[in-house]
């Protein structure tokens, strides 16, 4: 159970991204952001057939002062590793 392996880690926070935003990666980020996680989605690192679909995926999860979490790019995401 991934939950399981996660907790043992202390694992609190997840990076996501994948395909499709608005089927898969969405309800991936809203199952563990019901389970506790703190969840950051790349945005640039996810896709969907439909640009709008995307889109509205994006503001969706960050509606509401992040709902469900938090969006960036992947500079971003480096940038603040330092690579």
């Amino acid at each position: 159970n991934l939950h399981e392996q996660l907790q043992q880690l202390g694992i609190t926070q997840l990076v996501l991204m994948g395909v499709t935003t608005e089927v898969c990666v969405q309800t991936t980020m809203r199952e563990a952001n019901d389970r506790g996680y703190d969840c950051l989605l790349i945005e640039d690192a996810t896709a969907s057939y439909f640009p709008e679909f995307k889109a509205a995926t994006l503001a969706m999860i960050t509606a509401q002062g992040a709902i469900v979490g938090w969006t960036c790019d992947a500079a971003s995401v480096l940038g603040a590793l330092g690579s």
